[in-house]
């Protein structure tokens, strides 16, 4: 091998290195460190280089460097030595799966390899006692999840593929729920729950009697297997009184399908750790349902909400470099899935990328050309002839594009099959688009329509995101926005394109799939069309109106265009939803109008100054924290952060990383420190909303005063079940101003400012938020 050949090597080496640390976000520092260490030990000639094996020991080499992180800021923590915990425990707060499917590394190999590894490189034994301890973990978790395999196939039956997808769909969700439901519930326990095999069947057994008598609610289920003992008696008749299964438990009858298991310590489990550790999940909305007696989990749309949620619980507990994501382990073999359609992965996956019924979508006849209705229309154009040959030479060029951006994560094959399921897409929904206004406009010129490159690159881009979502969702680079980096699309203009999909649609996409494009919506909207360049600040001219000023009626009085009109209608209903959310968790509720007027003052102050390069909900947590100071309230940013987590759309980032100016960035209390209150903080101590006023009297005559209540009290009120009031109105009265009052009484805030209006507590508040609860009972039980 000459040396141009290896000098190559190295090079793609460093290059898919550089990628897959990227993809992690990985500091400089680290990789540099990682590199260095693999380096010299290979050129000490301790390292097989085939490019396999080369990918391996990099794996290795930046899971010791994170540990190393790890160690030290555990050390320096327990004396009281570390001032920042923000900025130096943000690196290692990753799952160790992650690490793995980027580096596409299997976790057998890794621990194999990391053994030579350690002693290679002399670690201490910390390291090596981390790396047997994964192993033993997941050699018991593993034969956990054979016996949950085996319970479960005994408890419910696969719908047959030409069933109802509904159905389908309804089992592969009991299936992904009941492993997670038991992860997140074994997580809650002592440790011994987690390192003893017995104790985790046990806990394993009451998981499932409660998911098995949580599926009985939903009323003739065909996925409940008849002949299983422990359907009770006349459950499928009309006879029977669902009000039986509050108290029901099938705990005898799933003992004999583990004959080895004694029962009695089931039951032991069960009433000393299992019931208080399902009551925490209750107790921070990790579950939602009937608290009473542990039911209504499932049945009416309960099971996506409590699976969202526990997802995200489970998340967080792994969000550290020593811990597995467990959820990977379970894989939803459906009887349709092909070889041709799965990704190689270097573990299996959590939830197969779709449910058959997608999958259909886009192995039925799509079209491969323009559909002739639409050439036949460009044909009696002008130059129609050279428009047809222009979009066929974009979406050639759109398809080299994706080829080269998708290569790390697919391989050419599959990219280029991707590429055509994506065509075939767009040319359906320009069908479904064009066609209906062709047949009310027949002279309706749309040769220019389809001639605009955003046009067709903004729709092609949106079918691609769906067959991404489809095949590949698993795989992390290849998630929104990655069609918008790929094809250099603006997310104002992208966003367009989806309101035109959604709205032609007309059932072909099905539920899910239209869920997920609300959800990519939702990214535009809360972020995205607020970067610096977007298209959008043109299009409003540097300025941001207020939510009265996009609802006006009159055009005359609208002073921007519809496109932008009816984007910042979405915006301001998307704000809208997620304060009142936020407010409702934090029992808030009346305090709604006021911290309102608080968000919508922050995004249209200076013409959108604070929005830029922002996120939508760092402004609404800013919004809440200052309401909190004026009013003097017993509400840390810890707690607001907290409950925030909850939300289905929260993101570590936007509270991890802000913008603070000149492309640096910080946690978002020194955000609000240095930038938010220097801004808000006049308009807030001034700021008089009769409507808040009035919502706080009638509150404070009805239930005391909001900050005289402990954060238990708080917590526990919004526990209860109780019919739902009426969600408050956005306030639109012309009288509300940012004005002095012309009396302390006039206004529910003093009108003297509170020294702690000024600044939020130091960042080393967000310190309980970051740290996972693993980390905490390891340092105890090494205590």
């Amino acid at each position: 091998m000459d040396t141009c050949e290896v000098e190559g090597e190295a090079e793609t080496l460093v290059r898919r290195f550089s990628v897959s640390c990227e993809q992690l976000e990985l500091e400089p520092k680290i990789q540099q460190s990682a590199l260095s260490t693999y380096h010299r030990l290979d050129a000490d000639g301790g390292l097989s280089t085939s490019e396999g094996d080369a990918q391996e020991w990099l794996c290795c080499a930046v899971y010791s460097e994170l540990q190393r992180l790890k160690m030290r800021d555990i050390r320096e923590e327990s004396t009281n030595e570390a001032n920042d915990s923000v900025a130096k425990n943000s690196c290692w707060n990753m799952s160790l799966t992650r690490l793995l499917r980027s580096f596409k590394v299997n976790v057998s190999q890794f621990l194999r390899r990391m053994e030579h590894w350690n002693w290679l490189t002399q670690n201490e034994n910390t390291f090596q006692l981390e790396v047997e301890d994964l192993r033993r973990r997941l050699g018991i978790t593993l034969t956990l999840l054979r016996h949950y395999k085996h319970i479960f196939r005994s408890l419910f039956v696969q719908p047959d593929k030409d069933a109802d997808p509904d159905a389908l769909n309804h089992y592969q969700a009991l299936y992904e729920f009941g492993w997670l439901l038991f992860l997140v519930i074994r997580n809650e326990l002592p440790g011994f729950a987690t390192t003893n095999l017995i104790n985790g069947c046990q806990v394993l057994v009451c998981t499932m009697d409660l998911l098995f008598v949580n599926a009985l609610e939903v009323p003739q289920s065909v996925v409940i297997r008849r002949e299983f003992s422990g359907v009770p008696r006349k459950w499928d008749t009309k006879d029977f009184n669902p009000t039986l299964l509050n108290k029901y438990s099938a705990l005898e009858a799933l003992g004999e399908l583990i004959p080895e298991l004694p029962v009695k310590g089931v039951m032991q489990m069960k009433n000393a750790f299992f019931h208080k550790a399902l009551m925490l999940l209750y107790m921070d909305h990790s579950l939602v349902g009937d608290d009473t007696h542990m039911r209504e989990i499932v049945k009416e749309g309960m099971l996506d909400i409590n699976l969202a949620n526990l997802n995200r619980k489970y998340t967080n507990h792994v969000a550290d470099i020593s811990e597995m994501d467990e959820r990977v382990l379970l894989s939803f073999q459906g009887t349709m899935e092909t070889k041709e359609d799965s990704q190689i992965s270097p573990l299996p996956a959590f939830r197969k990328s779709s449910s058959l019924s997608h999958k259909k979508l886009f192995s039925q006849d799509l079209p491969e050309t323009l559909p002739s209705s639409i050439i036949k229309a460009i044909q009696n154009e002008e130059g129609g002839d050279e428009i047809v040959k222009y979009v066929d030479q974009i979406l050639q060029e759109m398809n080299l594009t994706f080829s080269i951006a998708a290569e790390d994560f697919l391989d050419a094959e599959v990219s280029a099959k991707r590429f055509r399921q994506a065509k075939g897409l767009y040319y359906k929904f320009l069908q479904k688009i064009l066609v209906p206004e062709l047949t009310q406009k027949p002279q309706l010129k749309i040769g220019q329509l389809i001639k605009q490159r955003t046009l067709t690159a903004a729709l092609l881009a949106c079918c691609l995101e769906l067959a991404l979502y489809v095949y590949d969702k698993q795989v992390e680079g290849l998630r929104f926005p990655f069609v918008l980096h790929c094809f250099s699309l603006d997310a104002y203009d992208f966003q367009k394109i989806l309101e035109l999909v959604v709205r032609y649609d007309h059932g072909f996409l099905g539920r899910e799939l239209i869920k997920h494009l609300d959800v990519v919506e939702e990214t535009c909207l809360d972020s995205l069309i607020f970067r610096k360049s977007s298209q959008l600040w043109w299009d409003l001219r540097q300025s941001l109106p207020r939510y009265k000023e996009v609802d006006a009626e009159t055009e005359g009085k609208e002073n921007f265009s519809t496109g932008s009109a009816i984007c910042l209608r979405k915006f301001y209903g998307l704000a809208n939803r997620r304060l009142l959310l936020l407010c409702k968790s934090l029992c808030l509720v009346d305090s709604f109008p006021h911290i309102w007027h608080l968000a919508e003052h922050s995004f249209t102050l200076e013409g959108g100054r604070l929005l830029r390069n922002r996120h939508l909900d760092q402004l609404l947590l800013c919004a809440i924290h200052l309401h909190v100071r004026l009013e003097k309230l017993h509400l840390t940013f810890s707690m607001i952060i907290q409950h925030y987590r909850r939300q289905p759309h929260a993101q570590r980032r936007v509270y991890r990383e802000v913008s603070v100016g000149n492309g640096q960035t910080a946690d978002i209390i020194t955000f609000y420190n240095s930038v938010y209150v220097q801004s808000m903080g006049n308009y807030g101590r001034h700021l008089d909303c009769a409507q808040a006023r009035k919502s706080l009297q009638e509150s404070q005559s009805n239930f005391g005063i909001l900050k005289e209540s402990t954060h238990n009290e708080l917590s526990l009120r919004a526990n209860i079940s109780i019919s739902s009031p009426p969600p408050p109105r956005v306030c639109q009265s012309s009288s509300c101003s940012s004005l002095p009052p012309p009396s302390p009484g006039a206004s529910p805030l003093s009108s003297q400012s509170s020294p702690n209006i000024k600044r939020a507590a130091s960042s080393s508040e967000l310190r309980e938020v970051k740290r996972p609860n693993i980390l905490r009972r390891r340092q105890l039980s090494v205590i």
